[in-house]
């Protein structure tokens, strides 16, 4: 009898303690539950959120969308800077296989060599950086870069920087910008993810690639905008003379899809060692127009500068250009052809300067050119282009080497792929 009691006994105390166990267990697994369910409502109303705010702000959801000219919209602050605040990392990668049918040695940028430079070997052109701050009254942008494009196209002085510039707004529509730019000409960027094609018109490789100095930008409505600016001078970022370049912009969006560009600098490209004065007037003007199905831009060019004409060296020179890309996209823009064609004419070499053909001669560039391609897009943020080009010079500027023969005619073919994050 006695060992049965000390069984019941402990029995008992065993029964009480499992039983206050399993109170323990399922109140802490319930509590774990609870904040597991707790998280995934805060993670669920932070999907919807942002769905909520990519369809209520288009400035935003260009941040995930295709950016094909979205650099040369002008009013990109009044989308971006205004609408978001805080800070931004993204990054760009883009590489490359190029073929030429110009021969050089091997590893030689090819002649106008900006996207995919160099022929048969696998290339990057861009590994890009970038970290952007912006609020109602400040923004601030760095973007550091590395690749191809950077060694054949951009500054010397500061290859890595792409862009690094600073703004404040002064007044309610008033903006004051100070630092190294990217372009605000044409409707081609140095990123190839913002442009329709792979490859760059002649128009975009002697047009201003990169510029320093101080801009100032006045929002006049949704629609409209003027800029005036000043430079250190034509496409680069140090001061090459004692003289300034000074700009005049107008921007305006007629609506989310169309938009217009009137841009022109004004400058003096006179050497140190030059006596005559050479006064250049550039004058740039272009439309783009972006819908879900087709993408068209549109550009042309006029340029003047004394003292420049190669017959008569006291005569003002003359130079001019036209550039027209579209795209065409199918299933919402997962697959896209697309197409350029260019015509560039610099007879006295404003733009193009001293280009020897094969007899020595000095000849100023003159050119037609045709690119198609196709395109494929998994993502928003990424393509994957197929593309071949035709560039023809029409003035006895035989300067490619084809077969072992001098030739005015050269074939590119090129595929990339990009990414952005």
């Amino acid at each position: 009898m006695y060992y049965i009691n000390i069984f019941i006994m402990f029995s008992s105390r065993c029964f009480w303690r499992g039983l206050s166990l399993l109170v323990l267990y399922f109140g802490f697994m319930g509590t774990i539950k609870g904040q597991v369910d707790t998280g995934m409502n805060k993670i669920n109303e932070r999907f919807k959120r942002i769905e909520q705010e990519l369809t209520s702000n288009p400035g935003l959801k260009r941040s995930y969308d295709d950016l094909t000219f979205y650099y040369g919209q002008m009013m990109k602050y009044k989308a971006d800077s205004l609408m978001n605040s805080g800070f931004k990392i993204s990054g760009y990668i883009d590489a490359y296989l190029a073929h030429y049918s110009d021969k050089l040695p091997l590893g030689t940028f090819q002649k106008f060599p900006t996207s995919a430079p160099i022929s048969d070997v696998f290339g990057l052109n861009m590994a890009m950086v970038s970290v952007q701050y912006q609020n109602p009254d400040v923004n601030g942008t760095l973007t550091l870069h590395s690749g191809d494009i950077a060694k054949a196209a951009w500054s010397e002085q500061y290859n890595f920087i792409q862009e690094a510039h600073v703004g404040v707004r002064l007044i309610k529509k008033l903006w004051l910008e100070s630092g190294f730019f990217r372009t605000h000409l044409g409707f081609e960027s140095i990123q190839p993810r913002e442009n329709i094609g792979s490859t760059i018109a002649l128009t975009t490789y002697f047009e201003p690639y990169f510029l320093s100095g101080a801009k100032l930008t006045y929002y006049i409505s949704d629609k409209w905008n003027v800029q005036t600016s000043v430079f250190n001078g034509f496409n680069t970022f140090v001061a090459v003379n004692k003289h300034k370049t000074y700009g005049f912009s107008v921007g305006y969006e007629a609506n989310k899809k169309l938009a217009f560009s009137y841009n022109t600098l004004l400058s003096d490209e006179t050497k140190l060692y030059q006596s005559a004065s050479k006064k250049r007037i550039y004058n740039d003007f272009y439309m783009t127009y972006k819908s879900r199905r087709f993408n068209l831009g549109i550009e042309a060019n006029v340029g003047l500068q004394s003292n420049s004409n190669i017959v008569d060296s006291a005569r003002w020179a003359k130079m001019y250009s036209v550039t027209v890309a579209a795209k065409y996209k199918f299933q919402e823009g997962k697959y896209s052809i697309y197409s350029r064609c260019e015509v560039f004419n610099d007879n006295n070499e404003i733009l193009t300067g001293p280009i020897l053909n094969q007899y020595h001669q000095l000849v100023g560039v003159n050119a037609i050119g045709l690119n198609g391609g196709l395109e494929f897009k998994a993502k928003a943020n990424t393509f994957l282009r197929f593309e071949g080009r035709y560039l023809h010079l029409t003035n006895q500027e035989d300067i490619f080497m084809v077969h072992g023969n001098f030739t005015n005619k050269r074939w590119e073919w090129v595929s990339s792929i990009g990414v952005w994050f």
